[in-house]
Parts: structure tokens; sequence; C-alpha cells
């Protein structure tokens, strides 16, 4: 009978035309054979018309197969063929085995039925597979001993076999086995509860369980014990910044500008709009369209404005001689290229040079989607416009009360009294500004100054990049304790002024000095009716000529600043001496006025006539100066907090008038413009949006990436949350969900993660996080067979629980969490933990690293500042990313370097010490609890209490080697504590953070 089942196969074999399919084996899929046409076909059969030969197509039906004629089948017979002809080509770096090959002919003869490629197929409603007969595999309902049988809805258990689509089942685990019993492998044990809090927890916060949750949980017999761990983890602060990271990576987030210069550029605040968003579960769609389109949405909130930091995080090169064109484009290429990675796990920058050689994206169709991406404000210049500066909520709390509470005093000022109306009597006689009158004037540029009918001075005449005006003037007889500057408009000058350059009406005082009798007279509490973000008119007296004040965007109106002198001047008259230097090129002024004043310098306003708000604290000062002290203590901490809040790079859209033309770029090179292209999404991949008329914006792409319609980005999502709580993905190719990436190891699995986040999760990742991390496969153990080795050795087909090394910053805030070090502070600016000395020297700006003090010296990982030449050694080291391009997935490396890091650094070092001062105190169990949640073996004890002894007799033999390493720990040694036991508990510390199985989940 064994003979005869071979005769169909041999008769196939022998057919000389077409083949008949084998009864006993299930028919070749294109998706089986898609897979090494894309690897080895593609490049010269695919998409790409300009690189195809012999006019064949090998993507889509064409006349190189004939379905059901292997004979007359032109892809069969260059297979076949063994002289120049032969496919592939001899030296093209392809080949196809005998099996290969095999496979192509059957799948010929079988029909030769194309399919369009899996992902960009809408994800399919699947059936559910029934429960495969595989040995019962316990789970954890609470037993002490922690394990105990799956129950059903009526408390049974869940036979071998039975169809196990209830309640109680996870799909996730039908899927999971059924491919298992497939192989005829079995699934792991469950972990042991130590292992599943451990590993969850990690996963979860990127945090270890402490001691007492752990036992809490070991002891808890409730069925429903550790989804309520999942509950309580997923509500944890800490869950937000864990998860943050991953997003971090992915829009190429750094602290820096990138580049040579690579000067600092405050993003934390949209970091933290980051944290914020995943602790609150914002669905994914919403947090799509905010951070694409946020300042589209009608009505914009400022959260919703700050979310579209996301694209600002591209590099911006502030090196002098570049073209600001050519980098302003390469920014807007990489949030195209960065949007296709992110949210479709598409390579779409191959197509920014040629059409792409294997997903069907021309270069046209690049360039239309680049044209949405081209119409924001942002360029590549000095400054990060356009910004906002927006509060935190601590900030903005704190300004709200200090504005109720300034309120009331003007309200106190305010109310009528027969004092106020005899102090306004007296200031309304009073004349509290007087123009000077010029006496002489010169610009280095060579340029007129002449004074108009009003006082003010008119410059015509020569210009320069760099610009500075010195007046002398005429001072009257009198005190003076303030200084004016009026810049005006002019009908003279380019558009009016007030600055003189014919493009920019905006102009930038870079600093303002004033000289009487020679001495130089000190100006303080500069204020202005408008100051450009960053470019405060502070700047104009701070002695740095590389600042100034400026008024962009209100760049066409006349603007007043007004400086105190440090000390009243008391002067008989004479001559004051004015120099104004413009040192941002071809920004200069263009028409001014310089005015002093005698008056009580609460009278001095940038505002052309005292506002009632000024008036009250004029009459305050005079009056009453308690209440105006503690008025003005109020104003300097309003001052004081409206300065620290950050102006964060934002998107904003160019006016209809204002719309780029984008043109197709030959070769990719801006210098090189091809056709004019017009905004459109891409069609190959999913249909536009319903109701969607005019060209679209960058809010309709949002809303596309996010529709029901797009078959790429739910599975894109749910593909890279399920690889970073089982190491690898469905997809293992996260960043090439095309036809060149690796095919889903469970398609199935795959499309019904898809629906389910989109539809029961309703893009909630918490739900989702919750339903990977529920699933008995996420909680077998890690142990493996001999079988299931063999069978399974990179784990594709889930055969046991996930085990991998930590990423880096989870590395280093176990180590402090277990240390009792780690800072729990939420949010803000990013720190400067230790780095080796001189590690910035050799980038460019000269800028240098100053370690944190206090808490900030042990914040998580990913508050750590990240310089894109430079980033933090300990980090790169576990391979975490430089924030240089859109980081998709991180590699895992294993070497030297990271155990001379985990055994050195300081960070890992102090860690080592304050868990080793607990051990000293609490004994070696406090270490394993706080750091793996279990109790050391014997075996372990016994070696590490070796350990101790022998280092402590050469602690004792050694005592200043003992003090040092306290020194480098930063434990300062207390009455009562001996020096050489903690020293050597430290090491025992250190030995612990180095075990394998420290540094695994």
């Amino acid at each position: 009978m064994k003979s005869l089942a071979l005769l169909p196969l041999v008769c196939i074999a022998l057919a000389p035309g077409k083949a008949a399919q084998p009864p006993q084996k299930a028919p070749i899929a294109f998706r089986q054979v898609q897979p090494l046409l894309a690897k080895n076909c593609y490049a010269c059969h695919g998409f790409d018309e300009s690189a195809r030969k012999a006019n064949l197509r090998l993507d889509l039906p064409n006349r190189a197969v004939v379905g059901g004629d292997i004979l007359a089948s032109p892809l069969a017979q260059r297979l076949r063929r063994t002289d120049s002809l032969q496919m592939p080509p001899a030296g093209s770096g392809h080949t196809l085995t005998a099996a290969e090959k095999t496979l192509l002919m059957r799948w010929i003869g079988e029909g030769g039925k194309y399919e369009q490629h899996w992902s960009f197929v809408k994800p399919a409603s699947a059936s559910l597979p029934p429960s495969p007969s595989l040995r019962s595999v316990s789970r954890f309902a609470g037993t002490k001993s922690g394990l105990r049988g799956r129950e059903g809805a009526g408390g049974r258990d869940v036979k071998p076999g039975r169809d196990a689509r209830d309640a109680q089942s996870s799909p996730i685990d039908l899927f999971i086995r059924a491919r298992l019993a497939k192989e005829n492998l079995t699934p792991a044990p469950p972990a042991d509860r130590r292992t599943l809090i451990r590993r969850v927890s990690l996963d979860l916060t990127g945090l270890p369980p402490t001691p007492e949750r752990v036992e809490a949980f070991v002891k808890d017999t409730h069925p429903d014990a550790y989804a309520k761990l999942v509950e309580e983890l997923l509500a944890s602060p800490s869950y937000g910044e864990h998860w943050a990271r991953l997003w971090l990576d992915l829009a190429r987030y750094a602290d820096t500008k990138g580049y040579e210069k690579d000067l600092p550029r405050t993003m934390w605040r949209w970091r933290d709009w980051v944290i914020d968003a995943f602790n609150a579960d914002m669905p994914f769609d919403q947090f799509t369209i905010e951070q694409l389109a946020g300042d589209l949405i009608p009505n914009a909130t400022d959260s919703q404005i700050l979310a579209t930091a996301f694209h600002r995080n591209t590099p911006t090169n502030d090196e002098g001689g570049t073209d600001d064109e050519e980098f302003r484009q390469i920014a807007v290429k990489d949030r195209v290229d960065t949007t296709g990675q992110v949210w479709m796990g598409l390579t779409l920058g191959c197509a920014k040079c040629h059409t792409h050689k294997y997903d069907p994206i021309s270069q046209k169709d690049y360039y239309r989607f680049y044209a949405i991406f081209n119409q924001t404000e942002d360029a590549d210049r000095y400054d990060d416009a356009p910004t906002k500066a927006i509060a935190t909520e601590a900030t903005t709390k704190r300004l709200a009360a200090l504005k109720a509470q300034l309120a009331a005093i003007h309200a106190d000022a305010a109310k009528p009294s027969p004092e106020r109306t005899t102090w306004e009597a007296a200031l309304a006689k009073q004349n509290l500004w007087s123009p000077l009158a010029l006496k002489t004037a010169s610009a280095s540029s060579g340029a007129r100054l002449a004074t108009r009918a009003d006082g003010a001075f008119l410059v015509s005449g020569a210009r320069a990049e760099k610009e500075a005006y010195t007046l002398s003037l005429s001072l009257p007889a009198g005190t003076v304790t303030g200084l004016r500057l009026e810049v005006l408009k002019d009908p003279t000058l380019p558009n009016g002024g007030p600055g003189r350059n014919r493009d920019d009406q905006n102009a930038v005082v870079s600093e303002l000095t004033v000289r009487y009798q020679d001495k130089p007279l000190l100006l303080k509490n500069a204020r202005a009716d408008f100051e450009q973000g960053g470019w405060p008119v502070a700047n104009a007296i701070d002695g740095k000529e590389d600042t100034g004040w400026a008024w962009s965007p209100k760049n066409a109106e006349p603007h007043v600043a007004v400086f105190e002198l440090a000390e009243p001047l008391v002067a008989a008259g004479g001559t004051l001496e004015v120099r104004l230097t413009q040192n941002y090129p071809n920004l200069a002024v263009g028409c001014f006025r310089l005015s002093v004043s005698g008056a009580d310098r609460a009278l001095l306003s940038p505002s052309l006539s005292l506002t009632a708000a000024e008036r009250d604290e004029a009459y305050l000062k005079q009056t009453n100066p308690q209440r105006f002290a503690e008025l003005e203590s109020l104003q300097n901490e309003q001052a004081r907090l409206e300065r620290s809040i950050p102006a964060t790079p934002i998107y904003r859209e160019l006016p209809p008038g204002r719309q780029r033309v984008t043109r197709l770029h030959t070769r990719g090179n801006f210098l090189d413009p091809g056709e004019v292209v017009t905004p459109a999404l891409l069609p190959s991949l999913a249909p536009p949006l319903a109701g969607a008329g005019g060209a679209p914006t960058r809010l309709h792409a949002a809303r596309w990436l996010v529709s029901p319609e797009n078959p790429l980005t739910a599975r894109v999502q749910v593909n890279r949350y399920w690889a970073r709580l089982f190491g690898v993905g469905l997809v293992e190719t996260e960043e090439d969900f095309g036809t060149q990436g690796a095919p889903p190891s469970h398609p199935e699995l795959l499309d019904w993660l898809a629906l389910h986040f989109q539809r029961d999760c309703h893009w909630s990742v918490k739900k989702l996080l919750k339903t990977l991390v529920l699933s008995q496969t996420y909680q077998q153990a890690s142990t493996t067979t001999k079988e299931t080795l063999a069978k399974d050795p990179r784990n594709r087909l889930l055969s046991r629980g996930p085990r991998f090394r930590l990423p880096a910053e989870v590395i280093r805030d176990q180590a402090l969490a277990a240390a009792g070090l780690l800072s729990n502070k939420l949010g803000g600016p990013s720190v400067f933990p230790p780095q080796p000395a001189g590690l910035w020297k050799v980038t460019y700006s000269g800028m240098k690293w100053e370690t944190s003090p206090g808490e900030d010296r042990w914040r998580r990982g990913l508050y750590t500042f990240l310089r894109r030449t430079s980033p933090h050694p300990m980090l790169t080291t576990f391979d975490g990313g430089s924030g240089e391009v859109c980081l998709v997935r991180r590699i895992r490396t294993n070497t030297p370097l990271q155990a001379l890091i985990t055994l050195n650094d300081p960070v890992f070092v102090e860690a080592a010490g304050a868990l080793g001062r607990r051990m000293a105190k609490q004994g070696l169990g406090v270490g394993f609890a706080r750091l793996l949640a279990r109790k050391p073996t014997a075996q372990e004890e016994r070696r590490l209490r070796a350990l101790f002894t022998e280092t402590l007799s050469e602690f004792r033999k050694h005592p200043s080697d003992a003090l040092a390493l306290l020194r480098d720990a930063i434990i300062t040694v207390q009455p009562g504590e001996d020096p050489g036991v903690l020293a050597a508990w430290t090491v025992v510390g250190n030995v612990l953070l180095n075990l394998d199985e420290a540094l695994t989940n």
C-alpha cells in the first residue's frame, strides 16, 4: 500500500503537460511562493516599470505564468534552463534551491493562481480554531501551590480536545495551539507565580515588583488574582513611562537637533505628552490623528497642538553654509518615510529616488504623498519656529492661583477713594517720556540716520549683513530712571518696515548699551509689548551679541521696549550715547525713537499709555509699599514660571496663499525637479476616505491611516506590541510588511488581533496588552525540551514562554529600583546621570555634561538627556537608539562591553552599594527578593556567602579599598556600620545585578 501511495506523485513528475494536483497534498498557495519571487525576481520583474526586464511581471498575473501548463510558462522554462537564459541569472546574487524550484513548478502546474500580497488585503474575520487534542495545561487560578486547572463557566475542567471557544478561552491560545498541534508539539507548563509576576511587571511597567507585592500575589487564592495584578500594573504611572520609550524610538526623539553642531532643542514637553497619552490610554486612532495633524483639528487644544511635535523631531542642520531648503526637504522626506515605517510598516523611502522595486508604490505616488507633508511653516533655520509654549499641569495650576491673587490686589487698589483721586490728578500733570534729540549718528554699514518730525530716526542708504548704530543724543537736565526704544514703521522702508530687509519685516536688536560721560549705564528689568519665542527683550541687555530681541510673527507692527536704569541718573544735561548692535544677518531696524523718563519706576511701561493695571501698581508703590512688595513678589514668581514654560517646536500649516508647489525629484535630487504633483494618498494601499473632497491634508492622511479600510495600520501596531512582549513579532520584520518582509508566523492570529484591536478594544492599547498578557501563551514557562528546541529553536511557534534580554533602560531602571534609589518623579526636563568624563569633548558645540544632583541622578532612563552625536554610552552599549532615524526595532547584542557597564558604570556601582547595604541589614534573601522576585537556592546562598567571606577578608587586609568602593557607591558609613562589611555586600550586590537572570525577563 505504501508503494501505491507514491504512484500519483510519479505520474505527475512524468506528465509532459498539465499536472494534476496530488490528492494527498494541499495545493500550493501564492503566499507560499510569493516570498521566493519577491526575493529573487521582483527587482527585475516587479512593480518598477523602468527596471522591468523582458516585459515580464511576476508580482501580478502576466504571460510569465500560464496557469496549469508548466511547459508553456516562460517562468518554468527559465527555471529549468542551464545556459545564459536561466533564471535567476548567474552572477545576480540570487539562487533557487531544487526544492524551491519544485515548489514553483507545483504552483504553476496547479493553476499558478495569484493573490494580492497578504498585508495589502484587509484583515479577514476568521473562525477560531477548535481546541486541539493536547495535554491539558494548567494556568494560575489562585491555589496556594500557584497551579490549578483552567475552569469553565460551570467550574468544570476544560478537557483536552474540547472546543474551548467559551468565555474562559483565549483566542490567542487556540491559534497558537492549533499550530503546535500541526507540528506535534505541546505547550510548556505555566510559569511559577514568582517568575510570572516579575515577567509581567517588567513587561508592563519596566520595573521589578516589590517583595511585598510578590508575596501578596503568591498568597492570593482568588481566581482573578492575576487579572487584578495586570489591571494594577496598567494603572501605574510607570506603565506610561515604560511604553512611551517604544514610541520615542519610532519618533526619533532626541534632546538635540543633530548634524554637526547638534545644539539643544526643547522636546521634553512632547515626550511628557506621550507618557500622559499612554497613561490615559488615549485610543490609538486619536493618538495618531493628534500627532500627525493636531493643529488641523477644528478648535485644537494646546495638547493637540503639542502632539504635532512628533514630526518636529527631525534633525535640523545649524552648520554655516548649508542650503536651508535642501535640509528642509530632507526633513519632509524623513517625515514621509517615518510615517510609512511607523503606521504602515513599509519602506516608502525606497520610492523617493525611483519607483519601489518590490511594493506597489510609484515615485509619483511617493511625491504626491510627500506633498501632503510639504505645507508646514517650519524650515531648516537657527530658531525652531513655529513653537508653542505650553505649561505643565502643575505650572498651569500655580499660574492660575497667582493670577487670582494678583487680581485681588488690583481690585483692592482700584477701589475709589479720595487718596486715589488726588493721586490720579497729580499723575495727569506728569510728562512721562521725553524723546531725545539727535546730535550725531553713525552706522557701521555707512547708512544714514535722519530725524523725522516726530523725533524718530529713519535709516537709509547702505546695508550690511551685520549693523550697529551709534547715536549721540542731547540729554535734558534732571533725573533719568528709564529708557524707551520704539521701533516704528515708515513708508520709505521695504514693506513699510520696521525692518530694512526686503523679504522679512522682522528685525533683531542684539544688544543695546548706554553711556553717559564715557561711563556705562547698567540697564535692567527690560519689558516689551511683544517678544518672539526664544528672543525675549531681556536678550538685548544680556551682554551677549549672539542673542537679541525680536518680534516675529508680528513683523509688520511697531513695537516698544522699556529698560530701567539700575541706578537713577541725576544729570545736569549733556550727551547720552546709545548703541544698537544688530548681528542677526540682514535683520536691522529701519526706524526707531529713543526717549527717557524720570518718573517712578512703577510708571515705566512699554505701553504708550499706562494700562489700568499699571496705574494700580504705581499707586500702590507710592501709597502702600508693603502691599506693593507683596504684589511684586507674586509678579516675580509669575514671571519666573512663565519664563520656565518650554517652547516646543510644533507643526503649523502654511496659509492657503503661501502653499508650496511640489515637484517630483528626479533621482531624489531636489535640485533636479520634475513634474508638478498634487497631494494624494497612496491609492495602491487603501481607498481614499469616503466623502473627503478636495486635496487631502495631513488630517485626511491621519484619518486614512486609522480607517477600517486601511489594511496595514492595525496589523503593524498589534505586531509591534506582540514583539515587545514575546521578543519577536508575528511578522519578524516589524519595519517591512511589504513583499520583502518576512511572512507572519501565524497569519490568522495576526488578523484576529488587528480586528480585535480596532473593534473590541476600540484602539485601546491597554486593552490589547491585557488580552496578550492574560493569554496562556504568555504565561507559559520559558523552559524547553530537546524536542521543542529542535522543532522550535527560536520559539517562533510559541511552544514556550518569552525570555530575552531586557531593553537598555529597563536594565538600568531595574537596578535602581531594586536598590531603592529610583526616583518616581514623573516628567520634566531631561536629566544628566553620570557618564564618563570628557565624552562630549569630541562633539562640536562645546556643550558640557554636568551631572544632575539629587534624585535627578537616579531618574528613569527614559529621562536621560539624548544627544544625537553622543548618546549616553550605557544605553547605546545595550542597543539604545541615537534618535537620528526612526528606530522600529532594536537589535539585541551580547558583548563584553555590556558586562563592563553593569560591573563598573557609576549607576550600577551605586545600585550595588545601596542593595548591599540592605543585605547587610536584612540578609542575602532581600537582594534576591528585590531583584529576582524569589529566594536564593541553597547552592546560590552557599556560593555567595563564600564570596562575601572571601571579599571581606580582602577588605580587612586593605581597608582603604573598602572605603574607595563605598565612595564610588556613594555610601556614607554610619555609626555602628563596618566599612568592610558594607563593601563586601556591595560586591555581592554587584554580582546579583550581573546575573543572566537579572538581565532577562
